[in-house]
């Protein structure tokens, strides 16, 4: 009996084998995170004052040469003034953060508000430059102001969304007419 149980050992451990290809392929498809925080809230300050909040229901931490905090709920973002008053903001169903690089890229629904100009932005894919203080999108991009409806296949702003530039726009613009009619001096 001994040597039956010995033997059907000894066969299962010469029938498995571990290719050093898939091995290493599965290491690199490595999925799990090194830490994930739920209901996560993340402050940002510059010389000591808060600037924007990030909220997200889930948040996945992923270390390694190009380390990245991925939000693969969804996420919501806030900029603050010096007074702490919300002046934007931008949410989407899907964002990534690259440590390093300090780049956030937001995908999915995409939408960026500036509340002091009621301006609002939609784009599928829409990139912060944390370095350089300015958001940019190289996709679709649809702004909406009290006025008008602008179109355009990219866009750049600082990332107030105080000031902006479209790009290829095309849409609904409201254009006051001046008042030509020269008046006679009396």
């Amino acid at each position: 009996m001994k040597s039956v149980v010995l033997l059907l050992g000894m066969t299962m451990l010469f029938s498995c084998k571990n290719d050093l290809k898939e091995v290493s392929a599965f290491a690199e498809i490595d999925s799990i995170p090194d830490l994930t925080a739920i209901g996560f809230e993340f402050l940002r300050s510059d010389s000591g004052r808060v600037v924007a909040k990030l909220q997200s229901p889930l948040m996945k931490k992923f270390e390694g040469e190009d380390a990245y905090t991925e939000f693969p709920d969804g996420f919501k973002i806030e900029f603050y003034d010096r007074y702490m008053n919300v002046q934007s903001i931008m949410k989407g169903e899907y964002g990534i953060n690259y440590e390093k690089r300090k780049l956030f890229i937001a995908k999915r629904n995409v939408v960026v508000i500036n509340f002091k100009k009621q301006e609002q932005l939609n784009s599928d894919e829409l990139n912060w430059d944390q370095r350089k203080k300015i958001i940019y999108s190289e996709t679709d991009v649809k702004i909406t102001t009290p006025t008008e409806i602008l179109y355009g296949s990219g866009m750049e702003s600082d990332e107030q969304f105080k000031l902006y530039e479209v790009f290829n726009s095309r849409g609904q613009v409201e254009v006051e007419e001046e008042n030509t009619e020269k008046k006679i001096p009396k």
